[in-house]
């Protein structure tokens, strides 16, 4: 996924586990973070929740490979503006990010690699 945004000219970060996620989500200005439900140490939905008790209100797209009513309602519920289960086209995700981001601008990813 990073390497298909780069390559769409967005710039992208990527971390590995939600503590570095929220750590990065405070200190940079992102147009937008896309965050896996399942990370290490802290999961996507905690990650969320700081983002937006900082008042951060920096689009949020949500995803996970165990989609379900219930995980995708506690992803608006935490916060989150949009939700995409897996698997899912590149230009699925795509369309979100431009939704979101009409702009182009960078969008980073807090996101498992898978």
């Amino acid at each position: 996924m990073k390497r298909g945004l780069e390559a769409e000219e967005y710039h992208v970060d990527a971390v590995l586990d939600g503590r570095k996620g929220i750590e990065l989500a405070k200190s940079s200005g992102y147009d937008g973070v896309i965050l896996d439900v399942y990370l290490p140490e802290k999961n996507g939905l905690e990650v969320c929740k700081a983002i937006r008790e900082q008042r951060l209100t920096v689009p949020i797209l949500m995803m996970t490979a165990k989609d379900s009513p219930e995980i995708q309602k506690q992803c608006f519920l935490a916060g989150a503006n949009d939700y995409l289960p897996k698997p899912f086209s590149f230009e699925v995700l795509l369309s979100k990010i431009e939704k979101w981001c009409p702009a182009s601008t960078p969008f980073p990813s807090s996101a498992n690699p898978s």
